[in-house]
């Protein structure tokens, strides 16, 4: 055996003399001859070739059986990489974005739109009126021991063209002008009843004020466009065959309407302010509603006309259903504002204020301690309601049936 000292060629001789029938022992060189190759030459670069499919490999090293990752993989891979998490995340919030855009805020800006535009002859309107101080019933230590209240407000609902109805309220609370009565309504006195002008007509007999609603609106621009088209005297339905029976009525009504009449209907304001009645504060009377919080003045015109509810969030007003009723928010503000007075001032009740109010009928009447609704469905067969205001701040309710006009 040869010996570790051996030189190359004594190795190579003795390699050369082996044979497999040898018994003898193997060297050590011979037990690892792969160990004196250079490292370099067992690497193969095979991984940048791809064989043909179908055939075979050559080789048979680990190289060969790597395999390149699924879309799955590659997916999960991606998704990981944080600049596309971030991608990801952007994406999901511009689309919440968006629907919320579209689902919340858009309509809420469409119905707000719709409302500061619906009425575009707003600055010809009387926006504010004030009640003449000697109207407005006072404290009771006034009046003189003995007598009775000297004045007093009748507030009407909405008495759409109820006349006779309007007859019989009004003789049942003793309605009396020259004894201190005042009479005031919360407008729509006209539309869809029998006897409009009528109304009208014993409104001004009595000289009595009132709030310009929605159908007054309606009508008196409906009467606007047919004198701009020169049509108020000639009757033009024939040109309308596709209108409904109700637009057609409303057309007659603005047509049969005096000068007269329809100037006094244009000189109603949209906001009566009464003035200070004991124990109720100042009184306003409109007809649909008020915002809580926002000043007269800057009230929007058709709002004021035709609000039933107010966003929570936003408080923009709205002529449909759906939504807080604005009268509750309204109360709801007015408590508190009295309950933060109540020990500091001495008369809270003073810088409180009360809304007199109609145009929704479908919630009734409707009393509350700061906003008070009185339509309660006269010309649909309901009742028609008069709030009656008495010095020293009396309140009492009369009501009186009525016939069922019309059909909603």
């Amino acid at each position: 055996m040869a010996s570790r000292d051996s030189h190359p060629q004594d190795l190579e001789s003795a390699d050369n003399d082996f044979h497999p029938t040898t018994t003898h022992h193997l060297s050590y060189s011979n037990q690892f001859p792969q160990y004196f190759r250079p490292l370099i030459d067992s690497a193969r670069d095979t991984w940048q070739y791809r064989a043909p499919r179908g055939s075979q490999h050559a080789s048979g090293s680990p190289a060969d059986d790597i395999k390149s990752p699924g879309w799955p993989q590659m997916a999960l891979s991606v998704a990981f990489v944080p600049r596309f998490r971030h991608m990801l995340i952007y994406g999901a919030l511009f689309i919440f974005a968006w629907i919320g855009w579209r689902m919340l805020l858009s309509p809420q800006l469409q119905d707000q739109n719709s409302l500061l535009h619906s009425s575009p002859h707003a600055e010809g309107l009387v926006r504010i009126r004030t009640l003449d101080p000697d109207l407005v019933p006072g404290d009771m230590a006034r009046v003189d021991p003995g007598e009775t209240s000297r004045k007093r407000l009748i507030l009407v609902g909405d008495v759409h063209g109820c006349k006779d109805e309007l007859l019989q309220l009004l003789e049942k609370v003793s309605f009396n002008q020259k004894g201190g009565d005042h009479l005031i309504f919360v407008g729509d006195m006209i539309n869809k009843g029998p006897d409009s002008k009528g109304v009208v007509d014993l409104a001004r007999e009595h000289s009595a004020s009132s709030v310009r609603g929605n159908h007054e609106d309606r009508i008196l621009l409906l009467r606007q466009e047919m004198v701009k088209a020169k049509t108020l005297a000639t009757p033009d339905e024939g040109k309308y065959a596709s209108l409904s029976s109700r637009q057609l009525a409303e057309r007659a009504l603005a047509r049969s309407l005096s000068e007269e009449q329809a100037q006094w209907l244009e000189n109603c304001p949209m906001i009566l302010n009464v003035g200070q009645i004991p124990g109720m504060g100042q009184v306003v009377v409109v007809h649909a509603g008020l915002v809580p919080d926002i000043e007269l003045e800057k009230q929007d015109p058709s709002s004021v006309m035709t609000m039933r509810t107010i966003d929570s969030n936003t408080h923009v007003p709205s002529p449909k259903k759906k939504g807080m009723n604005w009268a509750k928010m309204f109360d709801k503000h007015q408590s508190k504002l009295y309950l933060s007075r109540e020990t500091s001032t001495q008369d809270p009740l003073a810088n409180s204020m009360t809304v007199v109010y109609g145009h929704d009928a479908s919630t009734s009447l409707s009393i509350r301690t700061f906003t008070k609704g009185l339509d309660s469905g006269c010309v649909t067969g309901g009742k028609l309601t008069a709030l009656v205001i008495e010095d020293g701040g009396k309140q009492s309710l009369v009501q009186v049936s009525c016939h069922g006009y019309f059909k909603r």
